[in-house]
């Protein structure tokens, strides 16, 4: 294995997210912090969050922790692994189950949660009162993801009123490309949806809950102002995330032995089931940690099974003992490329080997 370069080694200490970008300004981006609440807390999580796993610290309870109220979705992105994913791995979260976890959660003051992951948790019937029942146990940040499709006014108000925290919507590019790849939702309907929420929460004089719109970087990085022109008032943040492959074609690609991923040392990913993986790129388990029906989270997190994840991160030997891995693009060597956003260039991550779902003839349908 090739030693590390000392300079790569230092840039990594100092990189938190690879992938991840915002078009917000430095200033923008402090208030978008200070609105989001519990700045003492929330400082000391992003500590716990950001920096323990740069020195292997292993706290004693995951500071975050993403549950998944539905692993089905009705959309078939291209891009999504979920589309390609066998029926078995679909279900929904029952609610007696989520309770047992909020409950552990709460008595080990967990910062965090997101009831989201490989699926849209707007198909569980009982996530407006999954919201409410995580705030009313005083969980600081309860946040999801969404594809949108299934909101509607009546849904937008009862999110807001549960104290939903934070919702980020995948809107990928304008209507020709958002129509092409994220059927069978439409740009117009969605971003109506999402106006709605806002207007309702403003009109509530509300904060939260704070709305994030992101989208695949080869889906805007050619119209990128036009993108964030169309969600200002709307969106209190618009991101970006490097084009990714979550397919078998990622373990071909030259994973790299020195990446640590801070994964082991920061949440804990648990399925529709119970059942906790690796991490939240552990589509199919490949490595299963637990399961919520049998065990307590705090014994799964400080059990044999995480113990040696992080050591094999650690000894740099995870490629050899963890086949997820083999499928994340978080390892995959990658290389920096410049978009022009209002004539300024700005340095975003592209990962190397990955074809972009979007290219001259349309859309890849990996």
């Amino acid at each position: 294995m090739a030693k590390q370069p000392f300079l790569e080694k230092l840039r990594r200490f100092f990189e938190m997210e690879s992938g991840y970008g915002t078009f917000a300004k430095p200033w923008e981006s402090f208030m978008y912090f200070i609105r989001q609440g519990h700045v003492r807390e929330h400082l000391v999580d992003r500590i716990k969050f950001r920096w323990f796993p740069k020195f292997a610290i292993t706290s004693n309870f995951p500071t975050h922790l993403d549950i998944e109220t539905s692993s089905a979705c009705q959309m078939k992105c291209p891009m999504c692994y979920t589309t390609y994913m066998d029926a078995t791995n679909k279900g929904i979260m029952d609610f007696n189950l989520y309770k047992r976890i909020i409950g552990e959660a709460v008595k080990y003051n967990v910062y965090s949660i997101k009831l989201s992951w490989r699926g849209e948790p707007f198909l569980n019937k009982n996530i407006v009162e999954m919201i409410k029942y995580a705030k009313q146990s005083n969980i600081h940040e309860v946040a999801m993801l969404s594809n949108g499709e299934r909101l509607t006014p009546d849904l937008a108000k009862a999110i807001t009123d549960a104290g939903l925290d934070w919702i980020s919507f995948s809107v990928d590019g304008d209507a020709n490309t958002y129509n092409e790849i994220r059927s069978p939702a439409l740009f117009e309907e969605t971003l109506e949806k999402i106006r709605f929420l806002r207007k309702y929460r403003d009109k509530r004089g509300r904060v939260k809950p704070l709305i994030r719109v992101q989208s695949i970087l080869s889906a805007i990085q050619d119209n990128a102002s036009e993108f964030i022109s169309i969600w200002d008032g709307i969106a209190d943040r618009v991101n970006f995330i490097s084009d990714q492959a979550r397919d078998f074609e990622v373990k071909e690609m030259c994973h790299d032995h020195n990446y640590v991923c801070p994964t082991p040392w920061q949440r804990m990913s648990i399925d529709y089931n119970g059942v906790v993986h690796q991490c939240i790129t552990d589509y199919n388990g490949y490595m299963v940690m637990g399961d919520v029906k049998r065990q307590g989270l705090y014994d799964i997190w400080h059990g044999g099974r995480f113990g040696k994840l992080r050591d094999w991160f650690r000894e740099h030997t995870y490629l050899d003992h963890c086949e997820a891995c083999s499928f994340c693009t978080d390892n995959v060597t990658n290389e920096q490329e410049e978009i022009c956003l209002n004539g300024k260039k700005k340095k975003v991550k592209v990962y190397k080997g990955i074809a972009k779902v979007k290219d001259k003839n349309g859309y890849s349908q990996k």
